[in-house]
């Protein structure tokens, strides 16, 4: 997951989509949180504090929809996440030919902004995972020209299995 939050090369038009920073609930010595994902959690936001885990998510729930977060961490303990929970525009990045364009276009599934184009599928590969990286995408899926998935690339957060049983998360 990238550190850096800057917004994105303005390869697409317009101004790009919010970037956040994932959500996290986790239980600490106030409560059961809800705050940024940070590596160094000082200096993470808190947006709440709940008795009840329950809340939290809830909490957490509604903050990943309303602010455009790509997800939220439950952490069943200070050193393990239980699940991800993933916000739906940040499910899937393509990178898809346009035959009107006749250009590769990267582009979130179900919204317009185009984060790059380029005539070469390489080029276009790598601008989908810079913006996979930058808006931590679950996916970057990579289309052939007919439109069938040739390959896909998952969030580091799944590929490093980080809600395995016994898989300790070392921030």
């Amino acid at each position: 997951m990238s550190n850096n939050r800057s917004a994105v090369e303005h390869l697409g038009g317009g101004d790009a989509p919010p970037c956040k920073q994932p959500l996290e609930v986790i239980e600490t010595e106030q409560g059961y949180v809800c705050r940024e994902f940070r590596r160094d959690p000082e200096k993470a936001t808190v947006f709440s504090v709940h008795q009840r885990r329950m809340a939290a998510m809830a909490a957490a729930s509604d903050r990943l929809e309303a602010d455009r977060h790509p997800c939220t961490l439950r952490w069943d303990s200070e050193t393990s996440v239980g699940d991800i929970y993933w916000n739906d525009l940040f499910s899937t990045l393509r990178v898809t030919y346009s035959q009107l364009l006749k250009k590769w276009l990267v582009v979130p599934e179900g919204e317009r902004y185009v984060f790059g184009s380029a005539s070469a599928v390489k080029q276009a590969f790598v601008y989908g995972k810079q913006a996979q990286e930058q808006f931590d995408f679950k996916q970057l899926a990579v289309h052939t020209q007919d439109g069938s998935v040739e390959k896909t690339i998952e969030h580091p957060f799944l590929r490093e299995s980080i809600t395995d049983a016994n898989v300790k998360f070392n921030r």
